[in-house]
């Protein structure tokens, strides 16, 4: 029996997060018996993948963090290409701060593909300076958008690879709400939502703001937020300084995002920045109303209706009224009528998940194949 091709990916943790996601949705569905993904990454997290890359027949490597120990990080990033004969190597990323891993990659033999996950980053003065780079370190180039695409190579040509999820996983299903809403003792609650690392780009401290015009009004309202990270503690704070305590929920790390998005009734993503979040299109294939902030691609509207944008910029508020809105209008009719499939809108769009693992297998073996040992 032929032995699977073995890409290796570079990612900063295999924690539950958008990309990670994205790539352990990937890793699902493709056919392992001719791809293989290893994973070298610069943190190991409690909660992470790591059992389910083990199952999956991956292997992990921890390397040191490039910006803390660049040396160590280059060279030991390099003699594992070697030692394992990578012949492609993907290193997901939002900025090009990381074109001499890819740099050293190359060097040690293997296919490089950059894949921009961003539009943005708070190191902008690095990330021009790695894009000088950037075509001598990638082999290839793809993004989750144009925009992702255009932020990281300038005028380099580039794929854009779309955020595809198992769509019928994420429909809407009554009952993963009823069992969140038994969970989090949640029965009659309007709930509102969010998805994402607790991070500073997504924007909790304003999205805690029009919460709190929402409660005011709403008297069953509440706010789930399903996410892990660094802003954990200053949430915290800012929910007791707003009186929102008993209100807000943060359920910390969890892998069962599509129950949450089957019991939320309105999702608000006011982000600083973003690329193509994946929440946002698993929220599409459950039918969920959304209220996204003008900061992040409008490619992200792929289904009729459910993604409305407004500004950061306009007082939460002129947030909390819409959301208020839309909850208005869902009451209107049963849940089962109005959060119907999206399947044929989002796998239009180039999202489907099945789709994808077919050209990732067809790219990977073929890049194996040409690649100069």
């Amino acid at each position: 029996m032929t032995e699977p091709v073995r890409v290796l990916h570079i990612v900063g943790a295999m924690a539950p997060g958008g990309l990670e996601n994205f790539i352990m949705n990937l890793y699902e569905h493709v056919d392992r018996e001719a791809v293989q993904f290893d994973f070298a990454v610069h943190a190991r997290k409690p909660g992470d993948y790591g059992d389910r890359i083990a199952e999956l027949g991956g292997r992990i490597y921890e390397l040191p963090r490039l910006t803390s120990h660049p040396v160590r990080n280059l060279r030991n990033l390099n003699e594992l290409v070697r030692q394992n004969r990578y012949p492609v190597v993907v290193r997901h990323t939002a900025n090009a701060l990381i074109t001499p891993q890819l740099l050293s990659a190359r060097r040690a033999g293997a296919f490089t593909v950059c894949h921009s996950h961003s539009v943005d980053d708070p190191m902008k003065a690095l990330h021009y300076a790695g894009r000088l780079i950037m075509k001598q370190a990638a082999s290839d180039r793809m993004a989750c958008s144009e925009q992702a695409g255009k932020w990281m190579y300038g005028k380099l040509p580039f794929t854009v690879i779309r955020n595809a999820i198992d769509i019928r996983r994420f429909s809407y299903d009554p009952a993963a709400e009823s069992d969140i809403r038994e969970e989090f003792s949640l029965q009659g609650a309007h709930i509102f939502g969010h998805v994402g690392n607790l991070v500073p780009v997504k924007n909790h401290a304003y999205l805690l703001q029009v919460f709190r015009v929402i409660a005011q009004k709403d008297p069953k309202a509440v706010l789930i937020c399903v996410g892990e990270g660094e802003m954990r503690g200053a949430i915290e704070q800012q929910v007791k300084e707003l009186q929102l305590e008993g209100r807000v929920i943060l359920t910390g790390m969890r892998r069962d995002v599509a129950k949450f998005l089957s019991a939320m009734d309105v999702l608000l993503f006011p982000s600083i920045f973003e690329g193509i979040p994946v929440s946002l299109i698993e929220a599409q294939a459950s039918s969920l109303p959304c209220i996204v902030s003008d900061a992040v691609s409008e490619e992200i509207r792929i289904t009729d209706g459910l993604v409305s944008f407004l500004s950061i910029q306009e007082d939460p508020a002129i947030w909390a009224e819409q959301a208020l809105a839309l909850m208005e209008d869902d009451k209107k009719a049963e849940k089962t009528v109005r959060r119907v499939p999206q399947r044929e809108n989002i796998a239009n769009n180039g999202y489907d998940i099945d789709a994808l693992a077919g050209w990732y297998l067809e790219y990977f073996t073929e890049k194996a194949r040409s690649r100069k040992v």
